[in-house]
């Protein structure tokens, strides 16, 4: 199913809907969820999902645009805790906002575990105070960066509060404008070298990244680090399974032609997408035969039953064994060591990519802990409630990683390392300066 369709009314985007209508979207995503999702009980609270469902409802009390019920009802999505079941923003209206030549927020921030929030790379614009790589942002618009955060990640799907952060982090402008309506002016309060300073970002500044690298820009991409030691870079696995197959071979051919014998590979940016992708990538790192997934759980409904209900009837749960055995790629397959970097947004199928990688030790990984668990919710269903027409996934099956464990929590690294604001100002890359250290220090044990 395609996850933006067009609104099939594209009036509806400037409607005001009927507060009753409303109300029964509002049970519609409650109940659409029980519904679908294979273990809520074991994600949600569903007392305190009912609370939060009449409180929401208790607040319609006037007719509404959709934007107005998403900053409502959109309340609901942090309380299923998975990552796979979320109400989507109403992006047909954020498209019309910037093709009409209003401006999101212009900036790549990242955020860590203590909820502050930094630029990720140095911007500059003609005319304006340039902006440093680490500098802090302390507030935008009078809001604080705290208050802020804890708003938004309750319109984001996941299975903890400092993942949500992480995905709002990453999807920043949408959320911004979402959940707050902030477009076109921003201001901003930054501290950046002890010193704290106000700064106006208007919508027709133009904000440049010094001295970026076109090759950086691109999701996908290779590039040889020194002799024997290379970079693969898989910013998602949403992509055209025909396409990212060209890209990887063509990756591993030029890996073997450069004599590669210490491969990192990057997944720190990938939330996920297609599991055929990050299958046909794990197949050039395998040394044996294996399986992405050791189980797999699925509740049965309407959308999912099949014709005649031939799968099973609504309600009921499909459990099963993964017999589904991935042979290596044999022509160019890589046969040196690779290095995995994860971090707590690589999720779906990059958490599913990199619990192979652990489970069979293909890789060492690099990193900090995903956010999302190592067994993963999966397979959403898309719906759009029935008055608004605001999208909803939820997730309609459970996987378990190929160990078979059940342990709780997400995929660990070999080697853990920490964000730090240094590594921004110094322009640093903490998981691959890690890397390299490990790969040097193989090199010398090897050659004594």
């Amino acid at each position: 199913m395609e996850i933006f369709p067009e609104l099939e009314n594209p009036q509806l985007t400037e409607a005001k809907i009927d507060p009753d209508k409303l109300k029964e979207d509002i049970d519609a995503y409650y109940f659409g969820a029980i519904e679908r999702h294979p273990d809520l009980a074991k994600y949600a609270n569903k007392t305190e999902l009912l609370s939060k469902v009449s409180e929401l409802k208790r607040q319609i009390d006037k007719p509404m645009t959709r934007l107005e019920f998403f900053r409502i009802v959109g309340q609901l999505s942090h309380m299923f805790n998975d990552g796979h079941s979320m109400l989507l923003w109403p992006y047909p209206e954020f498209e019309q906002f910037t093709s009409s030549g209003h401006k999101p927020f212009p900036f790549e921030v990242t955020i860590n575990s203590d909820d502050q929030l930094f630029f990720k790379k140095a911007y500059k614009a003609k005319g304006r105070e340039p902006i440093s790589s680490g500098a802090r942002l302390l507030a935008i618009n009078g809001v604080s960066v705290e208050e802020l955060f804890n708003t938004m990640q309750q319109y984001a799907g996941g299975e903890s509060a400092y993942l949500r952060k992480q995905f709002v982090a990453r999807r920043i402008a949408t959320y911004l404008w979402a959940v707050y309506g902030f477009i076109d002016e921003f201001t901003l309060s930054i501290e950046n070298k002890a010193s704290v300073y106000d700064l106006t970002i208007h919508k027709n500044d133009s904000w440049d990244i010094p001295n970026e690298d076109a090759q950086s820009k691109q999701d996908f991409y290779y590039k040889k680090l020194e002799p024997g030691i290379a970079y693969l870079y898989i910013g998602h696995f949403d992509i055209d399974p025909d396409w990212f197959e060209n890209f990887v071979d063509d990756a591993f051919a030029q890996i073997n032609q450069d004599k590669i014998a210490s491969l990192i590979l990057d997944v720190r940016d990938n939330t996920g997408g297609n599991t055929d992708t990050a299958s046909y990538l794990s197949r050039y790192l395998a040394k044996d035969k294996f399986r992405m997934i050791s189980t797999i759980k699925e509740k049965i409904n309407t959308d999912n039953a099949g014709v005649f209900n031939y799968r099973g009837e609504p309600g009921d749960i499909i459990e099963e064994q993964w017999d589904d055995w991935l042979q290596p790629i044999g022509r160019n397959g890589f046969k040196g060591k690779a290095y995995v970097l994860i971090s707590p947004i690589s999720y779906s199928s990059g958490i599913v990519f990199a619990s192979v990688m652990k489970d069979y030790g293909f890789a060492t990984l690099i990193g900090q802990e995903t956010g999302g668990n190592a067994n993963q919710t999966a397979q959403g269903n898309l719906f759009n409630l029935p008055y608004s027409k605001l999208r909803a996934y939820i997730a309609t099956r459970m996987l378990v990683r190929p160990s078979g464990s059940l342990e709780l929590g997400g995929v660990k690294p070999d080697y853990v390392t920490e964000f730090k604001r240094t590594s921004l100002l110094d322009n640093k890359d903490a998981e691959v300066i890690k890397a390299l250290e490990l790969i040097k220090n193989e090199h010398s044990s090897i050659s004594h």
